[in-house]
């Protein structure tokens, strides 16, 4: 963290992000930029009368503030000197009718670290606390965002029993 408590900026140092939508039909579009080399494919969600099995706006949106908790935990644990042997989020969105708007009215956050033994257990804590903390995207919602954090003990999260927890892809070695 910097000498005024943020992570990685300077106060009055703007740091600007650029995307491109491009409409595709129907309901369809492609996200670009110039800074990434892949492309997301979105569309409108079933629960709006859209398409299956594609990313939605609304999954973008607690995307990017999962994405966002575990990249800014990445950076706190590595600058604590945290072990962790593995991190995976959880996080449901709650859309309601609010005044004749659709919104967001509630996201639940469930962060979990895995930690290698119980020595690690109260560094985690702090680094949890200090992510909720400084969490860009988190800080820059207005929805209720409620965290359900977790700290688990596992030598390898491919091992637990839980399918839930055990990662799609293979495991780097």
């Amino acid at each position: 963290m910097t000498e005024n408590g943020h992570i990685g900026l300077k106060k009055d140092n703007p740091v600007l992000f650029e995307i491109r939508l491009d409409w595709l039909g129907h309901d369809t579009g492609i996200i670009t930029s110039n800074e990434v080399k892949d492309t997301v494919h979105v569309a409108l969600p079933p629960a709006f009368g859209g398409l299956e099995n594609q990313w939605s706006p609304e999954h973008l949106f607690l995307g990017s503030i999962a994405s966002c908790y575990m990249t800014t935990l990445g950076v706190i644990a590595n600058r604590m000197r945290l072990e962790m042997i593995h991190f995976n989020c959880q996080i449901i969105g709650h859309i309601q009718l609010v005044d004749g708007k659709y919104e967001f009215t509630a996201v639940d956050l469930y962060p979990k670290v895995f930690i290698r033994d119980e020595s690690y257990r109260e560094k985690a804590e702090v680094a949890m606390q200090k992510t909720k903390k400084h969490c860009l995207v988190a800080n820059s919602i207005r929805t209720s965002l409620i965290y359900h954090p977790e700290i688990l003990i596992e030598s390898h999260p491919g091992l637990h029993n839980d399918n839930r927890l055990r990662p799609k892809a293979p495991l780097p070695n």
